[in-house]
């Protein structure tokens, strides 16, 4: 009699142990479809015919000043670019120094998050208008004549589900190789 209680108990123990785990199971996969729903299943992207030109740039390496004027030859307003150097001479290399920071133009752009913004309006640089092209200068004292290839992302701002977002067009990235005036 003794040894069939202590059994039952044993059986309790595990039942509990069972019931804990499956428990933790179910409230596993709620947490995980509630959360779920925060993350946006499709990806931000630019319309196609967003697309930016390096019309021209000034690399002055005794001043260490970079001018780039950037031109809007698409069929969409942009709202401003992220901008990345490299300073490696392989033709492959990838920009990873971030310039965003060394903007000294005066006021006429700002830098925030990473990128450069127009301050005329949401989406400054138009297409088909004189206002199309603009000239951004950055400070590079930090990497002397050693910069070797600059990367140009445009951005703008898009209204997805009555919300302004800011979508990356990395489909219209444009590099140039730089050479020291």
């Amino acid at each position: 009699m003794l040894l069939q209680v202590k059994n039952k108990r044993g059986v309790s123990v595990v039942i509990g142990y069972v019931l804990l785990i499956a428990i933790s199971i179910v409230m596993s996969v709620l947490v995980y479809s509630w959360l779920k729903t925060y993350v946006p299943s499709e990806t931000l992207q630019c319309p196609e015919g967003a697309s930016i030109f390096i019309e021209n740039y000034s690399y002055d390496c005794t001043t260490r000043k970079l001018a780039i004027t950037l031109q809007n030859n698409g069929k969409f307003s942009l709202a401003g670019f992220f901008i990345h150097v490299s300073t490696s001479p392989e033709s492959e290399a990838i920009a990873t120094i971030d310039l965003s920071s060394r903007l000294s133009d005066g006021g006429i752009n700002q830098s925030t998050g990473g990128s450069i913004l127009y301050k005329a309006s949401e989406n400054g640089l138009t297409p088909d208008s004189p206002n199309n092209i603009k000239t951004s200068t950055f400070n590079v004292a930090n990497y002397g004549n050693t910069l070797k290839e600059v990367e140009i992302i445009p951005l703008r701002f898009q209204e997805e589900d009555n919300k302004k977002r800011v979508v990356s067009c990395s489909d219209a990235k444009v590099k140039e190789t730089l050479v020291c005036n």
